[in-house]
């Protein structure tokens, strides 16, 4: 049922295949340590945005190499979140599934990568927080983008606020590519955060300290 399947993507969120560092602590960063590059796109459907960005990351998040993605992330302890029926039946079971829930404190992260290759990953535009929570009964009340600043420039990212009773939930998502060919067949991940929102603020706040623990600076880069 995509509305399962929906709730589990929007409420957690990563895909995996051998993470490493690329320094034993990524924070606080010191020059002398290799960056990896990476290309941030927003929209679905393979079509490529202004908003496309070219991204140093603090650690190796090549599709390949996702998969020992350390639990502990700066203030943030992981848990893993196993894989579920739903994900693998409506993604065509995808080369990458991590599913974690951080916590630091009282306050909770779920980090969801999903990762395909070849024609199944347009799977991965398909379903989507904006295209799933409303059909599980949960009304939108932000459908937009943003930039996460980082130490210079930014991340652009999709964001979702979505209610449901007394339940309300902050998403924010985006697609990444190993390489400025965004050739499919060596495949895209989608990244989604999500954490409750009854505080706008606090949400935001949130999320975008843990996006700056994987992400460095944008550099300079365009495609046209």
């Amino acid at each position: 049922h995509c509305l399962i399947a929906c709730l589990i993507l929007g409420a957690g969120i990563i895909a995996a295949q051998s993470f490493r560092p690329s320094t034993p602590n990524p924070s606080p960063f010191t020059e002398q340590f290799q960056l990896n590059v990476f290309y941030i796109d927003t929209a679905g459907w393979y079509r490529i945005t202004p908003e496309e960005t070219a991204l140093l990351s603090y650690y190796d998040l090549r599709t390949s190499s996702l998969s020992s993605l350390p639990l502990q992330i700066g203030p943030w302890q992981g848990k893993e979140l196993s894989s579920t029926p739903e994900i693998e039946r409506w993604f065509r079971h995808p080369e990458l599934v991590i599913r974690r829930r951080y916590t630091s404190g009282k306050e909770t992260i779920w980090l969801t990568i999903i990762g395909s290759c070849g024609a199944k990953s347009f799977h991965l535009f398909e379903h989507t927080p904006h295209s799933c929570y409303p059909s599980a009964g949960w009304t939108t009340i932000q459908d937009d983008s943003l930039r996460i600043p980082l130490q210079k420039g930014s991340l652009p990212v999709r964001r979702g606020i979505f209610a449901r009773e007394e339940e309300r939930f902050l998403v924010y998502y985006w697609y990444q590519w190993d390489t400025p060919s965004r050739d499919p067949e060596q495949g895209i991940t989608s990244w989604r955060l999500a954490t409750e929102c009854q505080n706008l603020s606090s949400a935001e706040t949130r999320l975008k300290s843990f996006i700056q623990l994987f992400y460095k600076e944008a550099i300079p880069w365009h495609r046209f």
